[in-house]
């Protein structure tokens, strides 16, 4: 699995492979786990120490933007994001965490206070103006609540970091004005994503979200 690499300017770092979702889109629900060239289907997850040194090796004096994202939530391991990104900020980079939105579902409690100080800014995929697309695009034991439960992540990650954006995939499914009112109601920006076939191809960059 690559730890950290390089990709149009920005260091990313993959913290897991694990997800809550089984998204539809993602190319590893369909075999495929190479993304910008980087093969992320072995399973190993760095420590806090590990995963510095290889931003390191990967050209962190260089990348003044870093992001947590991968084939896999970097919530899942929140303790890690936590303190790398409030090593990395301190050092002066540019923070960024991809996320599915639900970690505060997961925990049973509201976990946005912890990104306070640890990133700049918070990419929620929120992929659906409704919960029961969402449920069919992003399978997990969840079902449609889930789709609630990143409203109000996204809702409650304004009070602790700087920039809050949501992100939605343009799949046929998708109602696209939908989502934009939904982002408007919450008050966030909405960044639209080009949609790819998971099984025609890699994608040209690193993945929009974890799936």
């Amino acid at each position: 699995m690559a730890v950290a690499y390089a990709y149009d300017g920005v260091l990313y770092l993959a913290v897991t492979r694990r997800c809550t979702l089984a998204c539809t889109f993602c190319p590893k629900m369909h075999g495929r786990w190479v993304v910008a060239g980087n093969d992320m289907s072995r399973d190993p997850e760095p420590t806090i120490e590990e995963l510095i040194e290889a931003a390191r090796a990967a050209g962190l004096a260089d990348h003044p933007d870093v992001a947590f994202v991968g084939l896999g939530e970097p919530t899942l391991r929140l303790d890690v994001v936590v303190e790398v990104g409030r090593r990395l900020r301190a050092e002066g980079h540019r923070v960024r965490l991809v996320t599915d939105g639900l970690a505060s579902l997961r925990s049973g409690e509201d976990v946005t206070p912890r990104l306070e100080g640890a990133v700049d800014e918070v990419s929620v995929s929120l992929n659906a103006g409704d919960g029961e697309t969402y449920a069919h695009i992003c399978p997990s034991k969840y079902g449609s609540d889930a789709h609630g439960a990143v409203c109000a992540f996204l809702r409650a990650a304004k009070d602790h970091v700087p920039r809050v954006t949501a992100s939605v995939i343009a799949m046929p499914e998708v109602d696209l004005e939908a989502c934009r009112h939904l982002a408007d109601e919450l008050g966030v920006e909405l960044r639209v994503r080009p949609y790819f076939d998971p099984i025609g191809g890699e994608p040209h960059g690193p993945p929009s979200a974890p799936a």
